[in-house]
């Protein structure tokens, strides 16, 4: 067992699209190693999404929360949590629910304890008023990998566990979420906004929309949205794609010419009562909202294949074409790509 230390903080940040529009965010920060006299110079810092969680079942989790505040809304108290989403914890004081749980007030420290004891694909998100919130840009991906795990060993680099047929060669995480602007710029106008009247106008992969998901090279207008979504490797590779839904809306995702093998849901292998495989190939990828899909993809032949959202409306920004729940897997021949140092790179 490793006892593995995280800080996280709580802030407020703005985004941008590729119209150049700029959106107000909540969100986290990694304070992960920051010295305790310069944390709060990391407030109105937050990225979306939130730092990526990479842990493995078996490991202790510390994980400190420090309410940074907003300092553009510095009438805004609200408390913050931490909700590792569909994850079993022990008991409820470190679930992030404040009904039954502890909520941190601005200023404050709260240190969760996890320990995994189940491998696959989660998230994270705060969960206090959390349709706002997590609307807002609090989420954030979380990967637990199986105990035995190896990136070396081909034979325990995989998503599941060795024997469990979900070796892979590189892996991406692929966080999907909306964007109402309208919700975005009344809450940081200080105005009420009736979530009722819910509707998005970009569609986003790992905070971004096409074509900022393509983007691999440091931006200073994307600095706040760290994480690209361009999938590349060698041909005759195994890529693993963590699929995360943290918006509101479902999804029907498809890569032109590349079937999908769905290896996992919502952070569980696909078995049967007596351990059949029950993973299966697809063309086009439907899940709703809080799930999680984990599909592993072979390109055989060196090309550009399109990723993309299957609803129209879904691949615009602000109603423009081309742009939102888009990207491409980029195939090149073998032996072109270096090892993958880690997900998403």
């Amino acid at each position: 067992m490793t006892l593995v230390r995280v800080h996280y903080g709580a802030t407020d940040s703005f985004i941008t699209m590729p119209d150049g529009s700029v959106h107000y965010i909540f969100g986290f920060v990694d304070l992960t190693g920051v010295p305790e006299n310069a944390i709060f110079a990391r407030r109105g810092k937050a990225t979306l999404p939130a730092p990526l969680l990479d842990v493995r079942a078996g490991d202790r989790i510390e994980l400190t929360l420090t309410n940074l505040g907003m300092p553009q809304r510095p009438d805004l108290d609200d408390s913050h949590t931490i909700h590792w989403h569909g994850f079993p914890n022990q008991i409820p004081l470190w679930d992030g629910v404040p009904e039954t749980s502890i909520a941190v007030p601005v200023g404050r420290d709260l240190i969760y304890y996890y320990e995994p004891g189940d491998p696959g694909t989660y998230m994270y998100h705060c969960h206090f008023e959390p349709v706002e919130h997590i609307q807002m840009g609090m989420i954030g991906p979380l990967i637990a990998r199986p105990a035995d795990y190896n990136p070396a060993n081909p034979l325990f680099k995989t998503a599941y566990g060795a024997g469990t047929g979900t070796e892979f060669d590189r892996e991406y995480f692929l966080l999907i979420s909306e964007l109402d602007p309208v919700a975005h710029d009344q809450v940081h106008r200080v105005q009420e906004f009736d979530w009722s009247e819910y509707r998005p106008a970009y569609w986003l992969i790992n905070g971004r929309a096409y074509p900022d998901t393509l983007h691999t090279a440091p931006d200073d207008d994307l600095i706040q949205q760290p994480y690209h979504a361009l999938i590349q490797a060698n041909a005759g590779e195994k890529v693993l794609l963590r699929f995360i839904n943290l918006g509101f809306e479902e999804h029907a995702i498809t890569i032109l010419g590349l079937p999908l093998r769905i290896i996992g849901r919502d952070a569980r292998l696909l078995r049967g009562l007596h351990g059949e495989d029950l993973s299966h190939w697809r063309d086009v990828l439907y899940f709703g909202a809080g799930q999680t899909v984990d599909v592993i993809i072979e390109p055989q032949q060196p090309a550009l294949y399109p990723l993309f959202n299957r609803g129209y409306h879904k691949n615009t920004n602000a109603g423009a074409t081309p742009g939102g729940m888009m990207t491409h897997v980029v195939v090149y021949p073998a032996g072109t790509l270096p090892p993958q140092p880690g997900p998403g790179f």
